[in-house]
């Protein structure tokens, strides 16, 4: 019973700030616009610092995990590898099979792993965030990966050429993912806490620990306010086969393979959450941004957050029922 109750509060608050943000939105309260901003400061203010916080307050020489890392990285390429077979075989429309791939691949790890593994554990999550850097430089480059792929297939089709990566894109890549706030942060609070390099408490306590508490309520309201319920109806396909694969035929796997590895407690939570948790907020700008079906990426944002509030709390419940947590 305990394992529920702590699955619930861990979940809980996730459903209430979305609801409050689409109450918000409906009586007009909250518009588009703020929403947009307020994602803009959570992936690039609040929640870098959050990242930061808990990796320079980690204990990395009795945290790490090398089997966790290793982990993590083999199976997420793996998946990668295996979503990209199996959508661009179903869907040949070259502007929708990236934004499923994607929608199944990439989790909101970054935003909901310390949140969710803190309800559990306290501020004891270690390895955690340390994954971070290992899992936002994979997720990134493979999202990359479909869309440009999906586009030089596109523009190359009937041609029989390949699609090529020149030094210069690979360059751009590169650049893209060591300047994105998820890598930077993760980056910074390794360096910060590898070289005992201490940070004055006044600053921590009263400004950095406050800002980075705002990032989960601030993205979720956010999230809230986006919900459109009209247009799921149109997508209902390939809603139900992203919401499927992303929040329960990713994570059975993963976790499944993870306890027969022997990770347990924290680090189980965060293969849960690499694997299981919903499609990353940031999936709709890089679907605009890269030519996808905006549309669509918007709605697999919505629809992977709104049910995974539900299958975390199930696969939480059972893990801890379980005894692995």
């Amino acid at each position: 019973m305990n394992s529920i109750v702590l699955a619930f509060n861990a979940v809980f608050p996730l459903l209430a700030f979305m609801s409050i943000g689409y109450f918000l939105a409906y009586i007009k309260l909250f518009k588009k616009s703020t929403a947009d901003g307020m994602n803009a400061l959570v992936f690039k203010v609040f929640l870098p610092l959050s990242i930061i916080q808990s990796i320079y307050n980690a204990d990395l020489k009795n945290a790490f995990d090398v089997k966790l890392a290793v982990f993590a990285a083999v199976s997420s390429i793996l998946a990668y590898i295996i979503i990209s077979l199996i959508i661009n075989a179903r869907e040949k429309d070259k502007t929708i099979a990236p934004v499923m791939i994607q929608g199944i691949h990439k989790a909101n790890y970054n935003l909901l792993a310390i949140p969710i593994i803190q309800s559990f554990f306290g501020n004891d999550i270690g390895m955690a965030a340390v994954l971070m850097v290992v899992t936002t430089p994979i997720v990134n480059i493979c999202s990359t990966l479909a869309f440009e792929s999906a586009r030089a297939s596109s523009q190359n089709e009937g041609e029989g050429s390949r699609p090529k990566m020149d030094a210069g894109s690979i360059w751009k890549l590169v650049k893209k993912i060591l300047l994105n706030p998820m890598v930077s942060s993760a980056l910074i609070g390794l360096l910060l806490n590898i070289s005992g390099i201490k940070i004055p408490t006044l600053i921590m306590n009263s400004v950095v620990n406050k800002l980075a508490a705002m990032s989960t309520p601030a993205a979720m309201l956010a999230l809230g306010c986006g919900f459109n319920f009209k247009q799921m109806k149109k997508w209902i396909r390939h809603l139900a086969i992203v919401a499927s694969g992303k929040l329960l035929i990713m994570p059975v796997i993963s976790v499944t393979a993870a306890i027969l590895l022997g990770i347990r407690g924290a680090n189980l939570i965060a293969v849960l959450l690499f694997s299981g948790a919903p499609a990353a907020v940031n999936s709709y700008s890089t679907a605009v941004s890269m030519g996808g079906n905006e549309e669509l990426a918007g709605e697999i944002v919505a629809v992977t957050s709104l049910l995974s509030v539900f299958t975390l709390f199930g696969f939480l419940s059972i893990l801890g029922t379980m005894g692995y947590l």
